[in-house]
């Protein structure tokens, strides 16, 4: 979950220590139940085979591995952490993938490589990022054919979990804070941009949205 955005305290939470937790428990358990599904629901989006992938905010990079060993041509995993970075390399490698797959350390919303990818991949990154809007135009930019993003229902027990999840990082005096961010207008912004998002799961509070781009004409 080391998710994307350079200025709110990332490397306090999610630094090199826990890039090596998230890392022994991919190598155990591999995938989590959301991040399964986040995968199925991608399946019909693509043809694997030919299809690039762009990951923003990819933490160790376990979903991207895993459409890689899917079959997936080629993916770009995108994190402002650099241990998290190193260790999806080091995943990669011991995956046999690593030849396919490529790793940047940069703030999604705002990188400078502007390449298109058939598919981005936001898996519990907008939770992360104070300014949803940057996020998800920046995805929109960089894809071609579909967009994929789990996020925090919107509910009051969601609310109440973030606010106490915060509390604890307040009281730690760590900076970082986590949000839950409009589905309807996070939805709407990627209507606008030619997008057709749709609800796709949900697996506990997370809510998982596929937003297919809208033929031309």
């Amino acid at each position: 979950m080391a998710c994307n955005c350079l200025n709110t305290g990332l490397g306090e939470v999610f630094g090199e220590r826990f890039a090596r937790t998230e890392a022994r428990r991919f190598r155990k358990h591999g995938l989590t139940r959301r991040a399964q599904q986040l995968i199925e629901v991608i399946r019909p989006l693509v043809r694997f085979h030919e299809a690039t992938l762009l990951e923003g905010g990819a933490g160790v990079g376990g979903v991207s591995i895993e459409l890689l060993r899917h079959g997936m041509r080629h993916a770009t995993i995108v994190d402002a952490v650099p241990a998290a970075v190193r260790m999806a390399r080091t995943l990669a490698e011991e995956y046999g993938v690593a030849h396919r797959m490529s790793g940047v350390v940069a703030d999604f919303a705002h990188m400078d490589d502007d390449s298109v990818h058939d598919l981005v991949v936001l898996d519990r990154v907008v939770c992360c990022y104070p300014d949803w809007r940057a996020l998800l135009e920046a995805a929109a930019d960089r894809a071609s054919r579909a967009i994929a993003l789990t996020y925090p229902r919107e509910a009051w027990w969601t609310r109440f979990g973030v606010s106490a999840g915060n509390a604890v990082l307040w009281l730690g005096r760590r900076h970082f804070r986590l949000h839950v961010h409009p589905p309807a207008a996070m939805h709407a912004l990627l209507r606008t941009r030619g997008f057709a998002p749709r609800v796709a799961g949900r697996v506990g509070i997370w809510e998982i949205c596929v937003a297919p781009r809208l033929a031309e004409g």
